[in-house]
Formats: C-alpha cells, structure tokens, sequence
C-alpha cells in the first residue's frame, strides 16, 4: 500500500506544470521572434489595414527574425531567404511597465503573454495614425 501511495505521490509532482510568469520586463520579453502582422489606423476613428506587405514588400523580408537581448540589445537579422544587400542591424531597446523602447521609437505593449508580443506606435505616417505590431516568439 505504501508503494502505491508512494507511486501515486510522485506521478501527481511530476504531472504538475508550474505556470510560466509572463512579465512585460526585459528578461520576461527577451527572445527571438518573428512579425507575422503589422496593421495600421490612419486616425483614431479610421478603420485597421492589413500592412504587413505593405512594410515587408520583399518576400525575402517576411522570414527576417527579432532578438531582443535581456541586456537591451535589439538585433534584426535577415533569416531564411536572403534579401541583396541583407538587412542586419543591430539597435537598443528598452521596456518598463506597459511602455517599449525600439531604435529610440516609443510603443506601448497592448499584450504579451511569453508567445505573442504585440505593440502600438504612433506618428508611423502622419501625427495622429497608428501601427500595431505583432512579434511571434520562435
């Protein structure tokens, strides 16, 4: 009975997945990630657009890969199908509660959850307009 108990007792500690915390802070973001969507608001009232090919014209753009380091390096790397020249380059980044940091542009983190990074900036275009982000951790 006592080497079921026994048995039964470490199957339950085993199975027992502790729950990631998803912190908005530089350790809790830091990683290599993907944009797979960019939409854009010309103004506050104006209806979202799909941008993503709009920013990314280049099939060889659509594969680039993000790292943000936990020390504030942000480095973009041209990944999978290269474009000519390549678009390497590497930049700071910051975060501090819901506010971001990237190449000395600010944004606001509208959600993270240690997978999907998405992000809003504004003056993309003209004051006023808005682009929205998306980052999918690799």
């Amino acid at each position: 009975m006592k080497r079921i108990l026994f048995v039964l007792l470490v199957s339950v500690l085993f199975s027992c997945k502790k729950d990631k915390k998803c912190n908005q802070d530089m350790a809790g973001i830091a990683g290599t990630y993907r944009i797979t969507a960019v939409t854009y608001k010309a103004s506050a009232g104006a209806p979202e657009q799909d941008y993503y090919t709009t920013v990314f014209t280049d099939a060889c753009e659509r594969d680039d890969q993000v790292t943000f380091g936990a020390t504030g390096t942000y480095t973009f790397t041209d990944a999978g199908v290269k474009c000519v020249p390549p678009g390497d380059y590497t930049s700071t980044w910051s975060s501090t509660g819901s506010s971001m940091t990237i190449d000395g542009d600010p944004a606001t983190i509208q959600s993270f959850n240690c997978s999907t990074l998405v992000i809003t900036g504004t003056g993309f275009i003209t004051a006023g307009d808005q682009i929205k982000l998306t980052f999918t951790r690799l």
